[in-house]
């Protein structure tokens, strides 16, 4: 996972768009879940360009919530996600899985500080 400076943006820097991912999780599974996400989904999103910025696992391993980002706007960043969703790669990837994430809650959100 790479790290981000925490830094502001200067002003001319590249425009940042940022996705917030909370999974309800089969707590039985979110150790293995959470092994399969960090050896083997986010190296193949960030060899697409996009950057993890953290994981966090709820107590009760029933919840994952995950802070994805890439460089470009809104539109840009959707794009790049429809490539990666529709890609043989994820495909490859997800063969075989088990049903780790029974529910999602994605959304675009705004880093303040």
């Amino acid at each position: 996972m790479a790290a981000l400076p925490e830094t502001p943006r200067p002003a001319d820097a590249p425009e940042r768009t940022t996705f917030m991912r909370r999974y309800t999780l089969d707590p039985a599974l979110a150790d293995e879940f959470v092994s399969f996400l960090t050896k083997r989904v986010i190296p193949a999103r960030e060899e697409r360009g996009f950057t993890v910025e953290s994981i966090w696992l709820s107590d009760g391993k029933d919840e994952l919530t995950w802070f994805v980002s890439r460089f470009g706007d809104r539109e840009e960043f959707a794009e790049a996600e429809r490539a990666w969703e529709d890609s043989p790669e994820r495909a490859e990837i997800f063969t075989d899985a088990p049903a780790y994430v029974t529910g999602k809650d994605l959304r675009a959100v705004t880093r303040l500080s």
